[in-house]
């Protein structure tokens, strides 16, 4: 994610000097990760299209400490998330670059699958196969199911000597895609686009004195931009020739964030890796009306998840459509909206949990790049979401991880987030 330029003169007057505000920027992430750790045993590895058992792995020295190991032998060296903040006035958004540090897992534990099924040897044979599944049928993907999202935060600077703080007028803008997963409107997307992380940094006053300061983010609210009807969604083909751009014309809608998982019964990795969360669309943006949208639909179209523990769809194609690029400003800047393109890729690992998500499949790596924006765009394969992208590597964005559909299906067991 981008962060924008802090506003120093307000820091400045509210540590009690008279100054001119500078304008300065600051790194901060979703996580803050040290070290090399194993996220969990491969769920998967290799190009059968059957289930396969994990196989023993080697962790990574812990001497090598610039990267993290996602899985037995995949090194993410400084793994990237690709939501983008910028800091901005609500009707005019400034801009500004700054690293982050994305959610990407650390520990890994030994994941035995439960359910690979296997079947009897026939009389003459000494051998035992595993069962080739039936593969889910292949439907379509309804593109109204697909957002852009543009979340809205307060800064609040904090003196941490003093306890004094004080909240910044300006909104920091943080922006990433999502998709619809309820009828009821409710979106999926990820923790590190509805929740930024908090920061610190120092400032020097009137006598020279170096002053510590923190900032934390508040959500203020998001703004949701929806496919129109009979949107042409590119194709595998289209995306691998030309990638066309498909624009929003609007961000129609306000939504607030209802879900972040909780961290109880959670491994640290786990409560790292799943990096989900879901919004809710609640009324009309104020550009909403402009294009059209007067009122919250009664019902929304949205995507299937699919569950891959019982298939193994390594080496398989996947496609994600996402909204990366700078926020798009309209007509005399009167509006904002994002502009969509797809890409595609293949499986290369399926990684399991240790604790909560024990048993299951957590993360999909894939060989499919991605860019800034694409946080939280849906992992299609077959139609099915059965992911959500979250990360790629610094140095290779081909490499990137999505959180799989199976730990999400779990995450939201219960809630009434999910479905019609």
């Amino acid at each position: 994610m981008r962060r924008g330029a802090i506003n120093f003169g307000l820091i400045l007057g509210f540590v009690g000097v008279l100054a001119i505000g500078v304008a300065a920027y600051f790194v901060s992430g979703s996580t803050k990760i040290s070290g090399i750790q194993p996220l969990g045993q491969p769920w998967a590895t290799g190009v059968s299209s059957t289930p396969v058992a994990p196989t023993s792995t080697t962790s990574a020295s812990p001497s090598v400490a610039a990267g993290v190991l996602a899985g037995g032998e995949i090194l993410i060296t400084k793994p990237v998330p690709i939501g983008i903040a910028t800091s901005s006035k609500k009707t005019k958004p400034a801009t500004g670059t700054a690293a982050v540090t994305p959610v990407v897992p650390a520990p890994k534990p030994t994941v035995t699958p439960t359910n690979v099924p296997v079947v009897a040897p026939a009389p003459t044979s000494t051998s035992v196969q595993p069962a080739t599944p039936q593969l889910p049928p292949v439907i379509s993907i309804d593109p109204q199911a697909l957002v852009g999202v543009l979340c809205y935060f307060h800064a609040i600077y904090t003196n941490p000597a003093t306890g004094e703080s004080v909240t910044d007028s300006q909104l920091v803008e943080d922006r990433g895609s999502g998709v619809i997963v309820s009828s009821k409107g409710y979106i999926l997307t990820n923790r590190h686009v509805v929740q930024l992380a908090g920061s610190s940094t120092t400032i020097t006053d009137a006598s020279g004195n170096t002053v510590p300061i923190t900032i934390d983010y508040q959500m203020d609210h998001c703004e949701v931009g929806q496919m129109p009807k009979g949107t042409h969604l590119p194709t595998v083909d289209e995306i691998r020739s030309i990638n066309p751009y498909v624009q929003i014309p609007v961000l129609g809608y306000v939504a607030q964030s209802v879900f972040i998982p909780p961290t109880t019964g959670r491994s640290a990795v786990e409560v790292q890796a799943a990096d989900i969360a879901i919004l809710q669309i609640t009324g009309v943006s104020k550009s909403g009306p402009t294009f059209g949208v007067t009122s919250v639909p009664a019902s929304f179209p949205y995507a299937k998840l699919l569950p891959v523990a019982d298939y193994n769809p390594v080496n398989e194609q996947v496609v994600t459509y996402g909204f990366p690029g700078d926020v798009t400003a309209g007509q005399k800047n009167a509006f904002e909206t994002l502009t969509m393109t797809g890409s595609v890729g293949r499986i290369t690992r399926i990684e399991g949990g240790d604790a909560f998500y024990k048993d299951m499949p957590l993360i999909i790596t894939a060989s499919m790049e991605v860019a800034h924006g694409r946080s939280g765009s849906p992992l299609f394969w077959r139609g099915y979401v059965i992911g959500i992208v979250t990360y790629y590597t610094s140095d290779n964005r081909t490499d990137s991880g999505s959180v799989a559909s199976d730990a999400i299906l779990k995450a939201l067991q219960g809630t009434g987030y999910y479905g019609g």
